[in-house]
């Protein structure tokens, strides 16, 4: 019977063709989280020769149950690699994994939302092995099939994504649920985002009072962004970040629920 575990201990300790071919017997069961891992590693090449084709097939069959999945493919459609540039099919798959609870889509969808067109985002693929990694875009290396600034998509991403601010409220309140230790650089910037939120009337009523309180959550799970507005536009909010009694009155009062 197939066990995910003996795959990923056999990718962790450098066999990549053992783990490839074990995978790849669980995919052929119909496990899930076996195709998608059978797809993470044809898509970059380990173990075997990089194949993006072959691997969006294993993606789509695990993208109804695995969020990254749906997020890989939604890059695939972006960057014209492994499946036709669709703008259209990208957002739609990054919809799919933002249903999934994947925060990388849900805060690529609320700033797309807000910006009201298709961007290129810095994370270009999730990793499931041997847990959630996202993998972020190499500032200083071309990727291949990255997204230019052309004049002529311009009007295409922006059909494929309107500006819709209570649509971005929603995205960004959905990445704000995710407790502190899930990809933990971006539940803080979830929690920022959705603050600001308030404090701007972003899809929602003003309420300064409201986006202080969640800032000063933000800033407590580490947040930079959250400190630095804290200091500058309610430095008197700070000393709550010293008083734990009063800390966990506010989260209490701000609970934002559920979340991974």
């Amino acid at each position: 019977m197939y066990d995910v575990k003996v795959g990923v201990v056999r990718f962790l300790d450098g066999d990549y063709k053992a783990a490839l071919d074990y995978f790849y017997e669980g995919a052929a069961e119909g496990d899930a989280e076996a195709a998608f891992n059978y797809a993470y590693m044809l898509a970059k090449g380990i173990g075997t020769d990089r194949d993006p084709n072959r691997a969006r097939s294993f993606y789509i069959y695990a993208s109804t149950r695995i969020g990254e999945a749906a997020y890989n493919l939604a890059i695939m459609h972006l960057h014209g690699v492994g499946a036709p540039r669709d703008y259209r099919k990208f957002v739609e798959y990054m919809q799919d994994a933002a249903g999934m609870d994947i925060i990388e889509a849900q805060l690529y969808l609320g700033i797309a939302h807000t910006i009201g067109s298709v961007f290129e985002p810095d994370i270009i693929s999730i990793s499931r092995i041997p847990y959630h990694t996202a993998e972020y875009r190499d500032p200083f290396a071309y990727i291949d099939g990255e997204v230019e600034d052309l004049e002529e998509d311009e009007e295409s991403r922006i059909r494929a994504v309107r500006f819709d601010p209570v649509s971005a409220f929603e995205y960004f309140r959905m990445a704000a649920r995710h407790s502190p230790d899930y990809v933990e650089e971006l539940s803080r910037r979830g929690k920022f985002l959705y603050a600001r939120c308030f404090i701007d009337g972003l899809g929602t009523d003003f309420n300064r009072d409201r986006g202080n309180n969640l800032m000063l959550i933000a800033a407590a799970e580490g947040s930079r962004e959250a400190m630095v507005y804290l200091e500058t536009e309610a430095p008197y909010m700070l000393e709550a970040l010293e008083n734990t009694e009063k800390l966990d009155i506010i989260r209490r009062a701000e609970r934002i629920g559920g979340g991974k």
